[in-house]
C-alpha cells in the first residue's frame, strides 16, 4: 500500500490526542517508523484546546518525533463562510497537510471502521450518490488511513490493554452534531437489527467501491466525449450531451467534480430553454450557458479597476510601444494585438478599464459606428470571455478593444508623420 519497503518512507501522523491518533503514533513508534507528528489547536474548547495540544507535545517527545501545531482562530473563519463549524475544521485541517505534504511521503489519519459506517450513514442523509456511499478512502493520493479495518471499540480496548493514555473531547457526547447522534443513538439501534452491522457496512464498502470504479469507466469515456478544455475554461457540448443514454447523470457526475449541487444538473439536463448568458454557481466555480455549450470556469473575483496613465513612460509598464516615422509605402501588420496611432492623436491621460453597456466604437476598416455589445455579439464572444476584456480610452472615446479591434478614428493616415506602435506586453486585467 505505501511501497516496496514501507519502512524508508517518511510519515506525518495527525494526532489529535484522541484513543484512535495515540494508539496509531504508538503502533509507528513501535515500528521504528520515521514520522513526524502534526496537531491542530482550533481553539473550540477553551482550556480543554490546550490541554490536548500540550498532551500531544508531551507524546511526540515520548516518541522522540519532531511535532508541528497551527493554530486556527476557527469560529472567525466559520463566520461568513456558510459552512458548520466541523466542516470548517476540516477544511482547514486538509488544507494545513497538503501544505506540509511536500516534506512528507504520506499523511497518516486515524480513521476507524465505525468512522467509515458513521460518514455512509451521514451520506446517506445528505444525499451525495454512490460516491459518498463508498465511505472513507483507505488511500487518497499521500493521505492512508491504516486503522480503517478496526471498529473504534477494538482500539479504545487495544489501548487499555497497552497502556496507551489519551484525552477525551467531551464534545463527541453532543447530539446536536449529525456525526454524534449518529454513533450514539442510531448506530446501536441499527446493531440491534444485526449485531454485525459494522462488518457487514464493511464489505459492502468494498464492494460499492468496486462498482462505482467501474460506473466511473463509462463517466470517464462520456466526459472525453462531449467536454473539451481550453485552459481553465471547461466546455460540456450540449448537442453531444442529448446523445448520452442518460444525460442527467452524466452531466450530474460532471458537474459535482465542479462543487454544483444535484439540483442544478437536474434543472440544465431537463429543459432546453434556459436563455443564452445565465449562469450558475458553485463554492469553486461558475457555469454559463452559451449558444452551443454550458462553459464552467473557475470563480474569481471580479477585476474592475480603472487604471490611469499620465506619460508615455507609464503605458511602457503595460504595453511594448515603439515610435516610427510613416512611410507612403509602409504596410501594417493586421493584428487584434497591435494598435497603430498618430503620435499627435496619443493623449494623456489614458485610461484602461473594463466595457460597459453603452460603450460603442467605430471598428477599424468597419462601416461606422458599433455597440461593444453588438460586436461581442457578432463575434461570439463569450460571456466570461467579456469580463476579461479591456479598453485603451482617451476620455470618453475608446482608441482600442485591447486584443480585438482597434478604432478607425485613430489609425495612422497619408498626413500622419511620427506614430507609435503600441503591442500588448500581458494580460494587464491579472
Amino acid at each position: 500500500m505505501v511501497g516496496p519497503d514501507f519502512r524508508l518512507n517518511r510519515y506525518l501522523l495527525a494526532v489529535s490526542g484522541g484513543a484512535d491518533s495515540t494508539v496509531m503514533g504508538s503502533l509507528f513508534h513501535d515500528a521504528g517508523l520515521t514520522f513526524a507528528v502534526a496537531h491542530c489547536n482550533f481553539h473550540l474548547r477553551g482550556e480543554d484546546s490546550n490541554r490536548d495540544m500540550h498532551f500531544v507535545e508531551n507524546l511526540a517527545t515520548q516518541w522522540r518525533a519532531p511535532i508541528l501545531i497551527r493554530d486556527f482562530d476557527t469560529l472567525t473563519i466559520q463566520q461568513n463562510s456558510g459552512k458548520s463549524v466541523e466542516m470548517v475544521a476540516r477544511d482547514l485541517r486538509y488544507s494545513w497537510f497538503r501544505e506540509l505534504s511536500t516534506d512528507f511521503d504520506f499523511i497518516v489519519v486515524a480513521h476507524n471502521c465505525t468512522d467509515n459506517a458513521e460518514t455512509q450513514l451521514l451520506n446517506l442523509c445528505r444525499g451525495t450518490g454512490l460516491k459518498g456511499l463508498c465511505g472513507i478512502p483507505p488511500v487518497n493520493g499521500k493521505i492512508i488511513r491504516p486503522l480503517l479495518a478496526f471498529t473504534s471499540q477494538e482500539i479504545r480496548q487495544y489501548a487499555e490493554k497497552q497502556g496507551i493514555a489519551h484525552v477525551e473531547d467531551y464534545t463527541n457526547m453532543d447530539e446536536s452534531i449529525s456525526r454524534n447522534r449518529i454513533r450514539h443513538s442510531v448506530l446501536p439501534q441499527l446493531e440491534c437489527i444485526n449485531p454485525q452491522f459494522l462488518a457487514t457496512t464493511e464489505r459492502n464498502r468494498h464492494l460499492l467501491q468496486r462498482q462505482y470504479a467501474y460506473y466511473q469507466k463509462y463517466i470517464k469515456t462520456e466526459k472525453n466525449r462531449i467536454v473539451s478544455e481550453n485552459g481553465e475554461k471547461h466546455y460540456i457540448n450540449r448537442q453531444l450531451l442529448e446523445t448520452c443514454e442518460d444525460r442527467e447523470l452524466v452531466l450530474y457526475e460532471i458537474l459535482n467534480e465542479y462543487g454544483f449541487s444535484s439540483d442544478i444538473s437536474e434543472k440544465l439536463a431537463a429543459t432546453t430553454q434556459f436563455q443564452s448568458g445565465k449562469q450558475f454557481y458553485s463554492d469553486s466555480h461558475i457555469l454559463l450557458i452559451d449558444r452551443d455549450f454550458f462553459i464552467i470556469q473557475p470563480a474569481t473575483e471580479s477585476d474592475n479597476k480603472t487604471i490611469t496613465i499620465g506619460s508615455l513612460d507609464e503605458l511602457k509598464q503595460y504595453f511594448y510601444v515603439e515610435e516610427f516615422e510613416y512611410q507612403q509605402d509602409m504596410v501594417f501588420e493586421k493584428s487584434p494585438d497591435s494598435l497603430y496611432i498618430p503620435k499627435e492623436k496619443l493623449n494623456f491621460p489614458l485610461q484602461i478599464r473594463p466595457w460597459q453597456h453603452g460603450d460603442f466604437f467605430y471598428p477599424l476598416g468597419g462601416k461606422g459606428r458599433q455597440k461593444l455589445s453588438d460586436y461581442f455579439t457578432d463575434h461570439k464572444i463569450d460571456r466570461f470571455s467579456k469580463e476579461k476584456i479591456r479598453l485603451l480610452c482617451s476620455g470618453d472615446n475608446i482608441l482600442w478593444i485591447i486584443g480585438l479591434r482597434s478604432d478607425e478614428r485613430w489609425k495612422v493616415c497619408k498626413t500622419s508623420t511620427e506614430c507609435y506602435l503600441i503591442k500588448q506586453k500581458a494580460e494587464i486585467y491579472e
